[in-house]
């Protein structure tokens, strides 16, 4: 009976199942390893763009090298990955901007601000073609997508290349004497080049004849020549820590985890939707009245640059910069009035016929400050001459104005089209590099 009873407990406990205590070990693939021997090469080039030193003419051919490189090498790891046909804008873009440094047209930006854009065009591309935006395609989330690829996903897998060169080492080493044999060969080499420059460089000094045969061979190995890409190296091993991290680190990111997280902040802006909806149309009444009363008092001032008639005491230059920036601040504070609007009413406001005026009466004055702003742009040109700099204002109107338009588009059919004004956006800036 007591045989039976244990064989019965075996059997059952054989059937239970037993959690899994342990994670599985860290295996990098083969791509993986092979990126990580291609991010030394790669971090040290970028040196050269990040402290261009003395290179500073040929910095363009070498951001456009080093660009071409990290876009290839990013193919290369996500080919598997369906290709979307955003990710060809910002490819695109990038190219645009690469195409203007090398032609020496980029007089609007500038290198250094070229530069700053091909990154920023860069990370946006690695997150569109491994489909790691939060909502798999460019939306209200870039912010944060943009938060994920410059610092959460590099800086989260920012030893992940030292963990995969540490497995690839031990891996290869079969036993320790081999490993201890080759890494004493290497020291010894190293040891053995310092005592010959030594010994060569004492031997030219105390013979003028041995100077002279040997003493330009002993030049090639000075070791002061060699300060500038030690320095350089050691700058690249962080950097290209970054690098892999940004890329393969990024592909190692769950995409449920991202669409989980996004759904998180849905939720919480729900909670957020406390305010009643009478309240908020009383405030946006408030300022519909305000801008309208200002329409009124100051006419002759805000819409002078169509009549080409200025205010008293006001010069062309004055008059066209200081409209300029008000029109715009108050552009900008509108987007932002809205946007609290929308969060944190307790009602869908397009289901309030008061709200829904309120708001459209709001976007329709955003959209005659952006072309009052356009018209005092074109007065001051008409006076000064076109310049880089105007060009930039002149994008920044049109982008307002467009996300003006397309805000009135989205608010009275329900359609998104934050997506169509991130791509005029990013298109239109790459474009003004042409210049």
């Amino acid at each position: 009976m007591d045989s039976m009873f244990n064989d019965h407990n075996k059997s059952s406990l054989q059937n239970i199942e037993v959690p899994q205590l342990y994670e599985k070990p860290f295996e990098p693939s083969g791509i993986e390893k092979i990126a990580m021997l291609i991010s030394y090469p790669i971090a040290f080039l970028y040196t050269y763009v990040l402290l261009p030193s003395y290179y500073d003419e040929s910095r363009p051919v070498i951001t456009a090298v080093f660009t071409v490189l990290f876009c290839a090498s990013a193919e290369l790891f996500f080919h598997k990955q369906k290709t979307t046909g955003e990710s060809f804008i910002w490819l695109g873009s990038i190219a645009v901007i690469l195409v203007s440094m090398l032609s020496g047209r980029n007089q609007v930006w500038g290198n250094g601000f070229a530069i700053f854009f091909i990154h920023c065009y860069a990370v946006y591309w690695i997150l569109s073609r491994s489909g790691r935006l939060m909502e798999n395609g460019s939306g209200p989330y870039v912010p944060l997508d943009m938060l994920n690829g410059y610092f959460v996903f590099p800086f989260k897998h920012f030893f992940l290349r030292i963990k995969v060169l540490w497995i690839t080492i031990t891996s290869g080493i079969k036993k320790r004497e081999n490993r201890e044999s080759r890494i004493s060969a290497w020291i010894a080499v190293a040891v053995g080049l310092v005592l010959f420059y030594s010994a060569g460089s004492l031997l030219a000094s105390a013979d003028e004849t041995f100077n002279r045969i040997i003493g330009k061979l002993l030049k090639y190995f000075n070791f002061d020549k060699f300060s500038e890409i030690i320095i350089r190296f050691i700058v690249s091993l962080p950097v290209g820590a970054y690098l892999y991290g940004l890329i393969i680190g990024t592909g190692r990111e769950d995409t449920s985890s991202l669409r989980k997280k996004k759904d998180r902040i849905l939720q919480k802006a729900d909670g957020l939707k406390k305010v009643p909806v009478k309240v908020w149309s009383a405030i946006l009444a408030g300022f519909c009245i305000m801008y309208l009363v200002f329409f009124f008092i100051q006419g002759s001032y805000i819409f002078g640059a169509f009549t080409r008639t200025l205010p008293e005491e006001f010069t062309v230059a004055q008059y066209a910069r200081q409209g300029f920036f008000e029109l715009c601040k108050i552009m900008t504070l509108n987007f932002l009035l809205l946007w609290i609007v929308i969060k944190s009413s307790n009602e869908d406001i397009r289901k309030n016929n008061l709200a829904m005026v309120m708001c459209s009466i709001i976007l329709f004055e955003s959209i005659l400050f952006s072309v009052t702003a356009f018209s005092k742009l074109i007065l001051y040109i008409s006076c000064f001459g076109f310049t880089p700099l105007r060009i930039q204002s002149s994008w920044l109107v049109f982008v307002l104005f467009c996300g003006s338009v397309l805000a009135v588009y989205s608010l009275w059919t329900r359609k998104r089209s934050f997506k169509i004004w991130i791509f005029i956006s990013g298109i239109s800036l790459a474009l003004t590099h042409l210049y």
